[in-house]
Parts: C-alpha cells; structure tokens; sequence
C-alpha cells in the first residue's frame, strides 16, 4: 500500500486534494493537527492509502499493520472525522441536544414565558454553545460543562434592563436634583398607594431628602384618603388633588422643592375613557419619571394588555408587586422583554417599608429556570 499525507487548514481541504489526486479508491487513514514541524504546510494533515497496483504517484512507504487492526483503526478514525466535521462545519444538533431543548422549551412555556421568546432564546443558546464549542475544539481548551439552560438563562439575562438609584442623589451631593417629579401610574389593584409609601420611606427619607406626595384622583369620592393617613403617619407633605387644573398649580407649587410622589387613579378595562386625560397632566413636565406598576400575579396576556393601554403615560420603567403571589414569573420576563423597559423595583408584601427592592435578574432567573442554572449565568 502507498501512504501519502496531505497538509490544509481544514481538514475537508486536505481531504479534497488527496480525492483530486489520488482518486475514490484511496483510502483515509488517519487525520489530525500538524506537528509542530509540518504547521507550516497546513493546520491538519490527513494520511491516505493507495493499493499498490494503483496509478497514483508513488508515497513514501509506512509500517505495515495486520488486515483486522487496520480495519478497527479506521473505523475508529472515520468516527472521530465525522465528529470534527460536525463541529466545524456547525452540524444539525444531536438527538440529546434536540432532546434537552424540547425539555427546556417546554419547562419555560409551563413557567409563563412567550412561546416565541422561548423559541429564540433556545435557538440562540444552541448556537452560542455550538460556537463555543468550535472555539474550545481550536483552541485546544477543555470543553464547556454548562448545560443549555445556563446558556439560555445567560441570553435573558443579558437582554433585561434595570433602571439605576434614579431617587437617590449622587454620592457627593445632599440634596436632591430640583423638582423630581415621579409618577405612579397602573391598573387598580396594583398596589400604587402602598407601593408610594414604601419608596417614601427607603428610598427618599432614609436618604434625607424632602418629600411630597401629591395625590391625583379626579373621579373618586374620598380617594385621598388611605395615602393622606400614611403620609401624615410618615410625617411627609401631603396634597390632594382632584382636577387638572389644581395638579397643574400643586407641580408649579412644588417645583424646586425635593421629590414630588404622585399617586394616580387605578382604571379597570372598562374605565380606560378617562385615562388619556390623566396621563396629558405630565405632557411637558420637565424632570419626571414614570414607573408603570404591574401585579406579577397578571396572566402574560393581560400585562401585555395593561402596558398597551397605560402607553399614554409613556411610562420610564416597568415597577413588578405582588411577586409573593405567583410562582410563576416568566409573564414578567415575558412584559419587559417585550415592553423594552428597564425594571425599577419588585415588592413582595404589605409590609412597609420592608417589602421592596432594585429589581434585579436573580429572583426572575431563579424563578424560570433551576438555580443553579441562573447561579451559572456569570460563568457561562
């Protein structure tokens, strides 16, 4: 038999040119990286074989080996060839992975997250491993132990967005920039009042810095009234407001004096008429925020109703409560993915002001997919 090796950057390359000259009837017979003295001629060098009787160029002769190992060599070589083919050329994905993806895909959709953005996410994440791979395979590095869901759990993490310490003053200052004005706005029920108090507490008083709470609510008789006990038992300034003309002359009053907290009116589907009135209070209002509140206990399909419905009051942030009620929180990845808005806090509770924190990643990711799954997120 007539033995010849063949150098290329890939191994199809070295393949194609020994089929070019030596013919369908040579046979591989081994493939791998060049030696450190042949790297010159080529990233991987593949050996052929050639009968003897054969017309192909003469090669310089090899060692020969028994008939029955050449025949288990090469089948072991043909299997370790087909594999690195299926990583360089980022073959179709194994029946264990399609299989793992399944299973990943449906936990996510049991757990509330859009089909679709677990559809992409996945996909994504079989690629992201498959590259990988292909990079650790070149570099000659250990291959990744992460399983798919790290990937994917890496991939969300990656697209949420979080609002920073808006309420807080900079490091170097004691006093609040002049006439924040923030706005509460979301459905009834959501929690606004208790919500407003809290962030009173921790993230304005605890700080020292001058409160106001102005409370907007046009069409309820004695709505004001739970928020101007809380406000007199924190011992903040507290105004009621019950036209547009009079928030108009409240903000006017207040500018340049702290942070302005406005509670406004909750509206169930069928009393959205009166919205768009409400929301044209803070056209034109300079230095404002808007946190829109969304009880996490919502279905998936009525959080993304509620942002549609409160988008007059061009809301700044996504505020998530009642996350204690559900175990199910992928509805909430779900809304800020699809929403685009950075998320400002989560509460958990009636307590005050104990129930609320920053929104952050982990409690979600911790939610959708297994612990250790998001605990991997930073590594993967």
């Amino acid at each position: 038999m007539k033995i010849k090796s063949y150098f290329a950057d890939s191994v199809e390359q070295a393949i194609q040119e020994a089929r070019r000259e030596l013919g369908t009837e040579a046979m591989l017979i081994t493939s791998r990286r060049s030696s450190p003295e042949t790297r010159g001629l080529g990233a991987y060098e593949v050996v052929f074989g050639l009968n003897a009787g054969s017309n192909a160029p003469t090669a310089r002769p090899r060692p020969s080996v028994p008939a029955a190992d050449l025949s288990g060599e090469l089948q072991n070589l043909r299997a370790q060839l087909q594999e690195i083919k299926s990583t360089l050329q980022g073959a179709r994905p194994s029946e264990s992975s399609s299989s793992e993806a399944e299973q990943l895909f449906e936990e996510l959709v049991a757990n509330d997250l859009a089909g679709h953005i677990a559809k992409e996410t996945i996909s994504a994440a079989l690629r992201l491993r498959d590259q990988l791979s292909r990079e650790t395979l070149a570099g000659d590095r250990a291959a990744s132990p992460l399983a798919l869901r790290a990937y994917a759990a890496e991939l969300i993490s990656k697209q949420l967005r979080f609002a920073p310490a808006c309420l807080q003053p900079p490091p170097n200052q004691t006093a609040p920039d002049a006439g924040r004005v923030v706005v509460f706005a979301g459905p009834a029920g959501a929690g606004k009042t208790t919500t407003l108090i809290k962030i009173a507490i921790r993230e304005c008083l605890a700080h020292r810095q001058p409160v106001r709470i102005l409370s907007l609510d046009p069409y309820r008789v004695a709505a004001h009234e739970k928020l101007r006990s809380f406000a007199a038992i924190v011992g903040v300034g507290f105004t009621a407001i019950n036209s547009v003309q009079e928030f108009q002359a409240a903000a006017e009053e207040s500018r340049n004096k702290g942070i302005v907290l406005v509670d406004t009116p909750g509206y169930s589907p069928a009393e959205l008429d009166g919205l768009d009135e409400i929301a044209g209070c803070f056209e034109g209002l300079a230095n404002k925020q808007v946190h829109l509140l969304l009880p996490a206990s919502m279905k998936r399909v009525d959080l993304s109703r509620c942002i549609r419905a409160y988008s007059p009051f061009q809301p700044d942030f996504l505020l998530f409560t009642k996350l204690d009620e559900t175990e199910s929180q992928g509805a909430i990845l779900s809304a800020a993915l699809e929403a685009d808005k950075p998320l400002s806090f989560f509460t958990s509770g009636q307590n005050i002001p104990e129930d609320i924190e920053p929104a952050q990643a982990r409690p979600l990711l911790d939610a959708v997919f297994r612990p250790e799954a998001a605990g991997a997120v930073s590594a993967a």
